[in-house]
């Protein structure tokens, strides 16, 4: 019991100083992640949670923004079945075309908005990569990403039918399409795996 008592004060007080703002942010996470292995500590990690901003969809991940593992975020991406992400995104030049390509997307994003493209694929697609749900007014409809979008012609690149140019003028209606990537990474991956595929995709300049 002793030991026990003693590891759970030291993590106890790494606790309060994080929730105090006095842990730095690249450490954040280990600390939450040991104190979770501490059923003592049960009460004061539910306290940190309860008091997270409901309004901030990613506030639950914000731990995993920095200090994370290239090595280990590169092998997730190559490797990691569940998630398969060189499927559909290419990063350095190598993957698929499905997704936006990765290699220098922190140049013109933030780490947060890698993380919620991740954790939250749907509240921000890349432009180019906008899925569409189009009716036409002879009742046929077609679904795609849309390639072009002037006023007459609207071009979409559709799974079954290859690109398609449809006249304005012959659309019923149009609906915006979910983006391709599944929701439900956040719960394929820890939060370490997170922030280590969080690093790999901050690192490919």
């Amino acid at each position: 019991g002793v030991e026990g008592a003693a590891v759970d004060t030291l993590i106890g007080d790494a606790l309060a100083k994080l929730k105090a703002g006095k842990v730095p942010a690249e450490l954040q996470l280990d600390v939450l992640d040991a104190a979770a292995k501490r059923p003592g500590l049960k009460g004061a990690l539910a306290a940190i949670e309860a008091g997270l901003d409901a309004k901030d969809p990613i506030a639950r991940w914000r731990v995993c923004l920095s200090g994370g593992n290239v090595e280990e975020g590169k092998k997730i991406f190559l490797e990691r079945a569940e998630v398969s992400c060189v499927r559909c995104h290419k990063a350095n030049g190598e993957g698929g075309e499905v997704g936006p390509e990765l290699t220098g997307l922190i140049k013109k994003q933030d780490r947060a908005y890698v993380l919620q493209s991740i954790v939250h694929p749907n509240a921000a697609i890349a432009a180019g990569f906008e899925n569409v749900l189009v009716t036409l007014k002879n009742d046929t409809t077609y679904a795609g990403v849309i390639k072009s979008d002037t006023d007459t012609e609207l071009e979409i690149n559709s799974p079954e039918d290859g690109l398609m140019k449809l006249k304005k003028s012959d659309i019923k209606t149009r609906e915006k399409g979910l983006s391709g990537m599944p929701e439900g990474f956040a719960d394929q991956l820890s939060r370490q795996d997170l922030r280590n595929l969080v690093e790999f995709i901050a690192s490919l300049k």
